[in-house]
């Protein structure tokens, strides 16, 4: 799992509007990828992919974090 991935989700994402139909399914495949890299190191890998993301361009640091809240949200909350 690379956030070079989850990056691309998001950027996906971003080039369609979040209520389009391919931005929905990138959605889906992005809380995926969460509940994957939950799994494979918990919070802080979430954390630190995150970190990873929005960093990458400081222009779209708040629509990054808030398109990964979003697919994210109560991932760790649920434990998956």
């Amino acid at each position: 799992m690379t956030a070079a991935s989850i990056l691309a989700l998001v950027e996906s994402i971003e080039r369609h509007g979040s209520d389009a139909p391919a931005a929905i399914a990138f959605r889906t495949a992005l809380t995926r990828k969460g509940r994957e890299a939950h799994l494979a190191g918990g919070s802080a890998t979430l954390d630190a992919i995150q970190r990873e993301i929005v960093t990458a361009d400081p222009r779209r640091a708040v629509a990054r974090t808030t398109i990964l809240a979003a697919a994210w949200s109560g991932i760790t909350e649920r434990g998956r």
